[in-house]
């Protein structure tokens, strides 16, 4: 399953608010000290072949869809792009 597939399938089958905020995109981040930093889903606006575009505190970021790293919920692991 490709990036896309994966967040489009949470952002449409999530109903509730509520659910969708235990959901994080992890994406590689050279600025921070970790490597990577995490996106609430609720902050993503949309996606498609190339970027995912994230709104929050009424800001605009594309991100290049190639640095997501995986898909966690809560603190399981749904989807890995190195698996």
């Amino acid at each position: 399953m490709r990036v896309k597939e994966a967040v489009n399938k949470i952002l449409w089958t999530v109903k509730k608010k509520k659910e969708l905020e235990r959901y994080r995109l992890v994406i590689t981040d050279r600025i921070s000290p970790l490597g990577y930093s995490e996106i609430p889903f609720t902050c993503i606006a949309r996606i498609d072949n190339n970027y995912v575009y994230i709104t929050c505190n009424n800001e605009i970021t594309i991100v290049p869809i190639h640095r997501v790293i995986r898909i966690v919920k809560d603190s399981e692991t749904i989807y890995d792009r190195e698996k």
